[in-house]
């Protein structure tokens, strides 16, 4: 699998896609996203305001929600998904997790304890932020053996990868897509160096996906069109259509990028 750098820039502002979230804490009460249905239906609208169409409800599955029953998972979703029927009946929403990568994982994947992406063989894995590089290559690694296709989320985070274009084209080619959250790309005081980061990750090709990573209906809304815009103006038309329409699709295909 190759990377793919920069298209040409033919358009100045993004159409109005209708876009798809991969990345989201929609569901209430599961984990530290939505605290009660309103904020999930106030989040929902907002995702719609932002041209969303499809939800990915990925609610942390591992050792940062130790407390995370997959059975009442299934209920709120199936709550959540009725909710949005009646409000938003255009909205699509599936299941899915952010998988905290440790030991066992994969079994509980495989063991239907926590889901992939949409029932898809796609997996949204997160990691520590100062994890070592050596722990995502063996843990990319092992995914794919199973026959997973790891999606690394909000890969600007990570310490062991950051300023480090070689590291990141390395985990691409042994099978990992990236995952860079829709803020990344947007101004704000206190992160501007991942902005840039993010800016640099684009510029060469290796972004794969935007996902709004939205966790409430105030500080951590869902943010996706403005993002887009942002994506256009730095790397070209071509280039945000790979990453917000075709890859989408495939994904959704469950086809390889």
């Amino acid at each position: 699998m190759q990377s793919s750098r920069m298209g040409s820039k033919t358009e100045p502002a993004a159409p109005r896609w209708r876009l798809m979230d991969i990345h989201s804490h929609i569901l209430p009460g599961l984990d530290d996203g939505a605290r009660d249905m309103e904020e999930t239906m106030q989040m929902a609208g907002q995702a719609d305001q932002e041209g969303i169409s499809v939800i990915i409800a990925t609610p942390h599955y591992g050792r940062r929600n130790p407390g995370y029953d997959p059975g009442r998972a299934e209920q709120v979703f199936d709550a959540v998904k009725k909710c949005m029927r009646q409000e938003y009946p255009h909205m699509k929403l599936y299941m899915g997790n952010e998988l905290y990568y440790s030991s066992g994982i994969l079994e509980d994947v495989k063991a239907g304890r926590a889901k992939t992406i949409g029932g898809t063989d796609y997996l949204l894995v997160e990691f520590s932020t100062d994890a070592e590089y050596e722990f995502l290559a063996e843990a990319v690694r092992s995914c794919v053996r199973e026959g997973y296709r790891p999606i690394l989320a909000h890969v600007e985070r990570y310490g062991c990868l950051y300023k480090d274009i070689g590291r990141i084209d390395a985990l691409i080619e042994q099978g990992a897509y990236m995952q860079v959250n829709a803020r990344g790309f947007l101004s704000s005081g206190r992160s501007d160096k991942r902005r840039s980061w993010c800016r640099v990750l684009l510029m060469e090709g290796l972004v794969h996906f935007v996902a709004s990573d939205c966790h409430n209906a105030n500080s951590r809304k869902p943010v996706m069109h403005s993002a887009v815009e942002e994506i256009v103006k730095i790397a070209g038309i071509d280039e945000a259509r790979r990453i917000i329409n075709a890859n989408i699709i495939k994904l959704i295909r469950n086809e390889y990028i």
